[in-house]
């Protein structure tokens, strides 16, 4: 665990020296590569919970 941090803490430092320019340009493909993985993955499960409910009211209005 020390070597993960002490090589983010260099990225850190590597990433802060350089200009606003530069930092928008590498931070803002992974952060969003990270929103649209975030993205998929709620979509996925809210259609999964959807279909979930919609079965179980379906059944529960054939038992009625």
């Amino acid at each position: 665990m020390d070597a993960f941090l002490n090589w983010w803490d260099g990225v850190e430092l590597w990433l802060t020296g350089l200009g606003f320019l530069a930092q928008t340009i590498v931070v803002m493909p992974v952060v969003l590569a990270l929103a649209y993985g975030i993205a998929v993955i709620l979509d996925g499960a809210l259609g999964n919970g959807i279909r979930l409910l919609r079965r179980a009211r379906h059944d529960d209005e054939d038992q009625s």
